[in-house]
């Protein structure tokens, strides 16, 4: 009977250990978020992407983020819309100040997947990015300094709390919150946006 309450009370040792690591590895000490998001695309055909952001500690040269973490980088996955059934991974690659990238718009141009990212330069200063994926690789494609302007058709949302699934009315809704500056909810019409 001894030995039982002992093993009982390591396991229970261990659990709770492991629920805490859990905590903590999204408050400062890494982990991530994962959730599915349905989105819509430029032809109205509407997809599923799994969106990942991983985390870790730091974040403190913002003043707004009293979390203790940071995005460290972000992730997205999906079948390719041609119908092929391919699986397409695209990462974040650029960072300012440790920030990464922050996708904004998935859509398919000449059956080729594109992802417009919007990247800080300089303090309240951003740039957008594009990316086209062509024969397995994301290529970036270089932005004129203006070009037509879209609306961002990703979750701009991506920190602690995330819900497991993101529909088109909980997007619409959570992107038109007043926090989110004009350069997050579209990209365009100029290649560098500062003081927005």
């Amino acid at each position: 009977m001894k030995n039982a309450k002992g093993t009982l009370g390591l396991f229970v040792a261990i659990l709770i250990m492991g629920t805490s690591m859990n905590a903590f590895g999204f408050l400062g000490f890494g982990g991530s978020e994962k959730w599915k998001e349905e989105v819509q695309l430029s032809d109205g055909r509407i997809i599923v992407v799994d969106r990942e952001t991983l985390h870790e500690r730091g974040g403190g040269e913002i003043v707004s983020n009293r979390s203790g973490t940071k995005p460290k980088e972000r992730r997205m996955r999906f079948v390719h819309p041609d119908g092929s059934g391919k699986i397409v991974e695209w990462r974040s690659s650029k960072n300012y100040r440790t920030w990464p990238e922050k996708p904004l718009i998935l859509d398919v141009d000449s059956g080729h997947p594109i992802i417009f990212t919007s990247v800080g330069i300089k303090t309240a200063c951003e740039v957008y990015s594009k990316y086209v994926y062509r024969e397995g690789v994301w290529i970036e494609e270089a932005l004129p300094e203006t070009f037509e302007k879209f609306t961002t058709n990703l979750f701009i949302r991506d920190g602690v709390d995330m819900p497991k699934f993101v529909d088109l009315e909980t997007k619409r809704k959570g992107n038109a919150e007043i926090g989110y500056s004009r350069a997050l909810k579209q990209v365009g019409p100029a290649r560098q946006v500062c003081g927005d």
